[in-house]
């Protein structure tokens, strides 16, 4: 249903904002230069002139598409956002084990007691600390369901990671990083790290999450894209709408 309200909504803004007789003309000029190019196979002079007139109003239609596509980007890639948010990870279930990770942006700041487990979590490996990579591992069992928030303590301060157990559709955002534009923009879910603080990110391994559509396995962004495509050529047509 997303799929085909971005596939209407995108034909209605690109029929809005687009100078549709000009594309019109420039698509009518283009069939017309290569029914050229079939007529007269044979004549060189032709097929060249042909070609670069294909060529060029090939580029003023690509030029016309450009205000349009500008405008759409930004709403396309919250709604993008957004559905990856809900459909790109599994939540955790019952008994499931997974790791969470703590990125440091000073070496040797955690020690073993850093992590704090809210009931419902239960850890089941001692930390691993990798020097190299700045890097301090947890493995953690989930016993039930719930929205539980593990913190990592760091001199005195409790950063916490949201950690989904559910058999809903959710948002799950895989990681918590320092305060940014991109940062806000990928996890509007959770509070951004502070920026110049001890932790770079804490993220958390969920599943990727695949779409059964019976004859075959793919990713939501593969049918997302498809439908909308489809139904936006689909609706284009019945409107009279030229893209």
């Amino acid at each position: 249903m997303v799929s085909i309200l971005t596939g209407l909504g995108a034909v209605l803004v690109f029929g809005y904002v687009s100078n549709q007789e000009s594309l019109r003309r420039i698509k009518n000029r283009i069939q017309a230069h290569l029914l050229e190019l079939r007529l007269f196979p044979d004549q060189l002079g032709v097929v060249l002139r042909a070609y670069g007139r294909v060529l060029r109003w090939t580029l003023l239609y690509l030029m016309y598409n450009l205000k349009p596509l500008a405008i759409l980007m930004l709403p396309l890639a919250v709604i993008m956002v957004q559905l990856d948010l809900r459909l790109g990870r599994a939540p955790f279930q019952p008994h499931d084990s997974f790791i969470l990770t703590a990125k440091l942006a000073e070496p040797g700041a955690l020690d073993s007691d850093s992590l704090k487990l809210p009931k419902g979590l239960t850890l089941t490996a001692p930390a691993v600390n990798i020097p190299a990579l700045h890097e301090v591992d947890w493995r953690i069992r989930a016993d039930e369901y719930g929205e539980f928030m593990p913190s990592v303590v760091v001199r005195g301060t409790a950063f916490a990671k949201q950690v989904v157990v559910s058999k809903h559709i959710t948002a799950l955002p895989s990681e918590r990083a320092r305060a940014g534009i991109m940062e806000w923009f990928m996890n509007p879910v959770e509070q951004s790290l502070p920026k110049g603080g001890p932790l770079r990110s804490l993220e958390v391994n969920y599943a990727p999450r695949s779409i059964d559509l019976g004859f075959f396995v793919t990713n939501w962004l593969v049918v997302f894209l498809v439908v909308s495509l489809a139904s936006g050529l689909i609706l284009k047509t019945v409107l009279g709408i030229e893209i």
